[in-house]
């Protein structure tokens, strides 16, 4: 971090180390409400710092990075999406479905960045750009809630801490999708895939509530609650204008009524009765950042501000098994020898499921790996280092480590907010809320 998160940090943990100190015990004393208490089980005791010009200037880069992704097929491809989508591994199927949401352009503005602070600047892993993004409803509602905290809040005051407030932006965003079909204030739902409310239904509920807070009238649900009177869907017998999109294609497609419920939604959507909030994740796909990597010396595709972003924000990265791409056995003897300085991450995935750190696993399980994505997709990146957060034991007092994964939020407004997982060194890397019960979550602020 820079010299002066570094010092705000130092200065809140020093404000810490004292038993009966009520910073040391803000994490006990936050005032939430049950629904939103649910959706974060599992905290880190304190939030962490960033400097506010690093990280607005991040995401000055990152708007450029979605930038040049959804510029791809353009680029790259003559504008030809089949031939962008292919080179993906993207099949004839799964394009079609992609292709009836997206339209003529590219999506809007809206993901989370996941990446590495690395000692000097931060780097970009993965970019998930969609609807279907976690810990959203945390970004400025955690920062509150702290607020409100006499301890904090004098903290908070002496050392000029603020925080990015997704909630508006959020909001403002889905006011906007409305009026594209004429909706005044929009009824919006988020929406869910067959049974995933029993999984993630309270983390729906939180985010509902952060938007019944911005005046937005919003219900939760699954896809298949719906029911559609002259081509609108229904949701409590409301009609609905925005659906915000949680039910992913993979899911759909592996459910015997997939195509079923999905089919309503793309014909009220085609036909401006709603809204699908975002349409389509093939951009989010991970092979968009190999393309990005390996074209990043390319003079004919980006211009010299362009390759200098891709350069400064983007690890060395390259996909394997897509088509077209020549002879995979090269490449997989390298990726062999580079095991050390390599993590391997399934394309078409989430939520960490398949990823394999170098370091972590023996060279056979990695070369099996590796040969069986030959044929399935994946993206091959250059290992970035994370960066530790100290963290105060609130009934021990003792000092931790954790390894911080970041995430960035964006909208059409562009950064909107951020937060970070961790993970306490000794196991694995992966930093994950699906798989890892040792990961914690946080918010930031920034100063």
């Amino acid at each position: 971090m820079s010299a002066r998160a570094n010092r705000v940090t130092e200065a809140y943990l020093a404000k810490c180390t004292a038993p009966d100190s009520r910073l040391r015990h803000a994490l006990a004393d936050l005032d939430v409400s049950q629904t939103k208490r649910a959706a974060w089980p599992r905290l880190l005791p304190r939030p962490v710092m960033v400097d506010e010009a690093e990280f607005r200037a991040f995401g000055r880069d990152l708007v450029t990075i979605y930038e040049l992704v959804t510029s791809l097929p353009q680029r790259c491809f003559d504008g030809d999406f089949e031939r962008f989508r292919a080179a993906l591994g993207i099949d004839d199927r799964r394009g079609a479905l992609m292709r009836r949401l997206l339209g003529d352009g590219p999506p809007p503005l809206y993901g989370r960045a996941d990446m590495y602070y690395d000692g000097s600047s931060f780097k970009l892993l993965e970019f998930n750009i969609g609807s279907a993004l976690g810990g959203l409803d945390m970004v400025g509602t955690l920062p509150k809630a702290y607020l409100r905290i006499p301890a904090f809040a004098e903290f908070a005051a002496a050392h000029g801490l603020r925080y990015l407030d997704m909630g508006g932006d959020l909001a403002e965003a889905l006011r906007d999708a409305g009026k594209a079909i004429g909706a005044g204030e929009p009824v919006v739902a988020v929406l869910e895939g067959p049974g995933g409310m029993a999984v993630y239904g309270h983390q729906r509920r939180a985010i509902a509530q952060l938007l019944a807070e911005q005046g937005i009238d919003c219900r939760v649900g699954e896809i298949g609650d719906l029911t559609f009177r002259a081509g609108k869907p229904h949701l409590d017998g409301t009609g609905v204008d925005v659906i915000l999109r949680y039910y992913a294609l993979e899911e759909m497609l592996a459910h015997p009524d997939g195509d079923a419920l999905m089919e309503p939604v793309f014909r009220a959507h085609e036909n401006g009765t709603v809204v699908v909030w975002t349409p389509s994740n093939v951009f989010g796909n991970k092979g968009t950042l190999a393309m990005l990597s390996e074209c990043s010396a390319d003079t004919s595709v980006f211009s010299a501000q362009e390759r200098a972003v891709i350069d400064r924000v983007l690890p060395w990265s390259r996909m394997l098994g897509r088509r077209g791409a020549g002879s995979d056995e090269r490449f997989i003897e390298e990726c062999v020898q580079r095991r050390e300085q390599l993590v391997f991450k399934p394309t078409g995935r989430f939520g960490g499921e398949g990823v394999l750190i170098g370091p972590e696993v023996d060279d056979r399980t990695w070369r099996e790996a590796l040969a069986a994505s030959a044929q399935t997709g994946c993206l091959v990146q250059e290992i970035v280092r994370p960066n530790l957060e100290l963290v105060i034991d609130p009934e021990t007092g003792a000092r931790s480590e954790w390894y911080a994964l970041w995430a960035a939020f964006m909208t059409p407004a562009g950064l909107s907010g951020g937060g970070v997982r961790a993970v306490p060194p000794g196991g694995t890397t992966v930093i994950t809320m699906i798989n890892n019960t040792k990961v914690r979550n946080t918010c930031l602020f920034t100063c």
